[in-house]
C-alpha cells in the first residue's frame, strides 16, 4: 500500500508552533538577567528556521497529495484545510524574519523586537491548530485516508476513479437518483411466483 509523506512531516511544524512561544519567552528572560549568553538566542532563530522550514515541506507534499484525496473528499474541504496551512506558513516566515533581526540589534529595542516575535508566535500557533484541525476532520470525519486503504493511489494518478462533486449531504459522495431506480426490483424481471407453480403442476400431472 502507497503511504503518502504529508501526515509524516506536518508534526515537525505544528509541534515546534506550540513549543516556541514558551521557549523563546524563557530564552528571552536568561539572556536578558545574564544567565545565558546573547549568542543564546541564535538557538530560537535556528529552530523558527527550522518551523519555516518543515511548514514549507508540509505545504508543498499536502499539494502533491492533494490530486489524490479529492477523489473521495469533496475539495472545499481540502481547501479550507489549505488556505489555513498557507497563513501558518505565512506567519511563521514573519516570525523568523523578526527572531534573525533580533538577534543584531541591541538595547530595548531588541527587546521589543524579541517580546514581538513572542507575539507573532503565539499567532502562528493558532493558525497551527486552525491547519491542524482541519486536516484532521478531512481524515477522521470525511474519511479521506480511505483512498489508501482501498490501495486505490494508482487508479487515482490514472484518473481512473471519479471526483466527487459538490453536495450538501453528509455523505464525501453524491446519491444519483437514476442509479438507485435502476438497482430496484422489478417483480416482472423475476417472473410470476403463482404462475411458476401452476406451470409445475402440469409438468406433474403430465
Amino acid at each position: 500500500m502507497t503511504l503518502p509523506f504529508h501526515p509524516v512531516i506536518v508534526h515537525f511544524p505544528i509541534a515546534l508552533s506550540f513549543i516556541l512561544p514558551f521557549l523563546t519567552f524563557i530564552f528571552i528572560y536568561f539572556i536578558k538577567t545574564d544567565r545565558m549568553k546573547p549568542s543564546a538566542w541564535m538557538i530560537i532563530a535556528g529552530l523558527q528556521l527550522f518551523t519555516v522550514a518543515s511548514g514549507y515541506l508540509a505545504l508543498e507534499t499536502g499539494e502533491r497529495e492533494e490530486k489524490v484525496v479529492e477523489k473521495v473528499v469533496q475539495k472545499s474541504f481540502i481547501s479550507e484545510h489549505e488556505k489555513y496551512a498557507e497563513i501558518f506558513v505565512g506567519v511563521t516566515v514573519l516570525a523568523a524574519v523578526v527572531s534573525v533581526a533580533a538577534y543584531f540589534l541591541a538595547g530595548s529595542i531588541q527587546l521589543y523586537a524579541q517580546l514581538a516575535n513572542v507575539i507573532i508566535l503565539i499567532v502562528a500557533a493558532f493558525f497551527a491548530y486552525e491547519t491542524g484541525e482541519h486536516g484532521g476532520d478531512i481524515i477522521y470525519k470525511h474519511n479521506g485516508a480511505r483512498i489508501y486503504q482501498l490501495n486505490m493511489v494508482d487508479d487515482v494518478k490514472m484518473n481512473l476513479l471519479p471526483t466527487p462533486e459538490e453536495n450538501t449531504s453528509e455523505s464525501s459522495f453524491p446519491v444519483n437518483e437514476e442509479q438507485n431506480e435502476s438497482l430496484k426490483v422489478d417483480d416482472n424481471d423475476y417472473g410470476n411466483e403463482d404462475g411458476e407453480v401452476e406451470d409445475a403442476s402440469d409438468n406433474l400431472e403430465d
